[in-house]
């Protein structure tokens, strides 16, 4: 079933921003100066990272 007439957004706290790009910061520094294996597994936790802000997303994950 649809759910469009429910809109959700995105909390963009500065707390939740905050937390986000710490995280994103430390998996960045992973991929720029890791090993091969670690920046693959970089881009997968960035990808979860930014999965569990998005609203249709986060109720999956």
């Amino acid at each position: 079933m649809c759910n469009c007439s429910k809109v959700e957004t995105m909390n963009l706290s500065q707390e939740n921003l905050m937390k986000v790009g710490i995280a994103l910061g430390i998996v960045y520094a992973a991929w720029k100066f890791g090993p091969a294996w670690a920046k693959a597994g970089a881009l997968g936790v960035g990808a979860v990272v930014v999965a569990k802000q998005v609203p249709y997303v986060k109720d999956v994950l």
